[in-house]
């Protein structure tokens, strides 16, 4: 795991300073080592954090006949069949490292290496032959590439947005359309950056930059279509196999590797597989002060396969201290509450070893957010119902509802979801109030409607905007579920484990995205992810006699502080007085301050999301 940098210019040696004041931004991500090379017109940077050969994987690398160069940040899991295949064909390694794996399908494959490329990665090839540059992105976005276009034409890139500013090349131009999408779901979209003129690479994209000019932005993988000529025993035994399969390629480094453990289905899962191939695995958990705590979960499974168990506290977390990080650690407005832990669980886990396993992207694949996917499924499942008068809806979710709260059955996987009334009053009130279920998942990801959008400043273009999807929707839960693998998981989730964890100079590495079993996942019909009573069907199918008993009863929880106590911290008000409440705040070069003040009166989610964008614009604003 690396930060990459570069500059693609004629005579490249010019920007020798720029090229390592870039680098050294990015010292957080690789304290390991520091690399550059300049061809004539391409200069490489690198930051180092060994983890696979760890004497002979310094970057930039370089062929034998010097005409390509790479600066790479990932891990290409199951490299060592790759390399023994490449072998085969006649090519000569001078590394044991992933990274010349990457260059020697290029020679083999050219620009369509990617389609042979599995891992998470963000790269830049060199080819001084053809003066060109080849840059590519893994399909889920675990890692990130930034890029901008110099006034001359030149290309800046990197890994995070603080390295191309540290340039002193780039100009950053604010972007109305990336703030606006920020307050609408306390994220930016993942096309787009809070710049303007700094753009990221998409997910499963690519580009060639050459002769001064970027090509056009290809996608050069697409998520499977469903199918659905397979059983739920076949693909619970398919599951179990590649799930198993992907820990055993992601425990390959040449550095411990430990696990995340919430004490959820995912992670729980996760370690009792890590466990049977690394008996004495670490296990780090964070619990929180008023919610249900996961320690009592974690703690069951640590018990249960023995593993080397650390945790932290809420208490012991500084709230204040890492709030006002944040603009620093994510160069943009970023509102996910749950990046605070997220920072904290990195800090500790970091002092025990550089990688760790986790738990993202289950969710997604699987149906897990049932806050929202338990409503789509009964709105859908009226839907089909629609020789049922609607009166009749009422009182069969109500009978529904009290035959498990006052008749609660024996234990089963279905009891899970029970508690879910309000979200069933919601599918009942909805269910004909939407054209799609797309329709209602864009409603439901927006914490702030239209309306009060208009009310910040924003066009009407800007505060209804729709992004395009990759793929044509079916009208089943699979949308909803595709929409989030394709914009809140990008946009947010692997942002915030990204930066969250190589602050610290940490890898973080994530089975369920590996791309045979995350694809095997996409194509399964939604009926063996989640229905109208239970999350994640086919997880519990396969694994379930793997978790104690608490594990397996146990309500989804999401990673995140008990945020209605947090404001009352004295280091945490004083800031929201100094950002929030103060009409000299530079947030209000931007909004109307009487606007912002009753969007975020009473309304706390709302609130740390505008506290974040004035301790941005604090840091960056003008």
């Amino acid at each position: 795991m690396c930060g990459i940098t570069g500059i693609v210019g004629p005579k490249s040696s010019r920007y020798q300073t720029a090229l390592s004041a870039m680098t050294q931004a990015l010292r957080h991500r690789g304290p390991d080592g520091f690399g550059s090379y300049a061809f004539p017109n391409c200069a490489l940077g690198h930051t180092r954090l060994s983890i696979v050969d760890v004497e002979g994987g310094k970057q930039p690398l370089l062929t034998n006949d010097g005409l390509l160069g790479i600066s790479f940040n990932g891990e290409i899991y199951g490299y060592q069949q790759l390399a023994q295949q490449l072998k085969n064909k006649g090519y000569v390694f001078q590394t044991k490292s992933d990274t010349e794996v990457i260059l020697a399908l290029y020679q083999q494959y050219g620009e369509r290496l990617t389609e042979h490329l599995p891992g998470m990665f963000a790269f830049a090839i060199w080819d001084e032959k053809q003066q060109k540059l080849f840059c590519a992105r893994d399909r889920f976005g675990e890692k990130p590439f930034y890029y901008a276009q110099t006034t001359r034409g030149d290309l800046v890139f990197a890994s995070e947005i603080k390295a191309i500013l540290a340039s002193g090349l780039i100009e950053p131009l604010l972007s109305q359309e990336a703030l606006c999408s920020y307050i609408k779901y306390g994220y930016i979209h993942p096309t787009l950056s809070i710049y303007s003129n700094i753009h990221p690479l998409p997910p499963a994209h690519c580009f060639v930059f050459q002769d001064g000019k970027i090509g056009q932005v290809q996608r050069y993988w697409d998520l499977p279509a469903t199918q659905l000529d397979i059983g739920l025993a076949e693909a619970t035994e398919q599951f179990s196999h590649l799930l198993q399969q992907a820990v055993e390629r992601q425990l390959v480094a040449d550095v411990e590797v430990g696990a995340f453990l919430s004490g959820g289905l995912d992670s729980s899962t996760l370690v009792c597989l890590a466990q049977a191939m690394n008996p004495k695995i670490k296990t780090f958990t964070f619990g929180f002060q008023g919610l249900v705590n996961e320690f009592p979960y974690a703690r069951a499974m640590a018990e249960m396969y023995q593993t080397d168990h650390y945790e932290l506290e809420e208490a012991e977390a500084n709230m204040a201290g890492t709030l006002s990080k944040i603009p620093e650690i994510y160069d943009e407005p970023f509102a996910d509450f749950s990046a605070i832990p997220t920072y904290e669980i990195c800090k500790v886990a970091r002092k025990f070893g550089k990688v760790v396993l986790t738990g993202e992207g289950a969710d997604e694949l699987l149906g897990g957010y049932t806050w929202w996917n338990h409503s789509l499924v009964l709105m859908e499942e009226m839907r089909r119902r629609s020789a049922i008068q609607k009166a009749s809806i009422y009182p069969m979710a109500a009978q529904e509802f009290f035959r498990h709260k006052l008749n609660p059955p024996a234990y089963d996987i279905s009891s899970i979801v029970s508690h879910h009334w309000r979200n069933r009053q919601y599918a009942v009130k909805n269910a004909h109030r939407y054209t799609s279920v797309l329709q209602a998942k864009e409603v439901q990801r927006r914490t702030l409607t239209t309306a009060t959008l208009k009310s910040l400043g924003f066009a009407e273009d800007l505060a209804e905007k729709q992004y395009a999807y990759s793929w044509q929707p079916d009208g089943s839960l699979n949308d909803a579920l595709r929409s989030d693998i394709e914009c809140f998981m990008p946009g947010d989730i692997l942002v915030k484990t990204d930066r969250s964890s190589m602050a610290h100079g940490l890898e973080l590495r994530a089975p369920f995205l590996d791309v045979d079993f995350a694809s095997f996942c996409l194509s399964l019909p939604t009926d063996f992810k989640v229905n109208n009573r239970f999350d994640k069907i086919i997880l519990r199918n396969a694994f379930e006699h793997k978790w104690p008993e608490n594990v397996r009863r146990r309500e989804k929880q999401g990673f995140g502080m008990q945020n209605r106590n947090w404001l009352d911290l004295p280091d945490v008000k004083e800031l929201k007085h100094r950002i929030l409440d103060q009409k000299t705040a530079k947030m209000y070069a931007l909004l109307p301050f009487k606007a912002v003040q009753q969007i975020t009166k009473g309304n706390i989610n709302a609130l740390f999301k505008f506290l974040i964008l004035g301790l941005w614009m604090d840091k960056f604003g003008a």
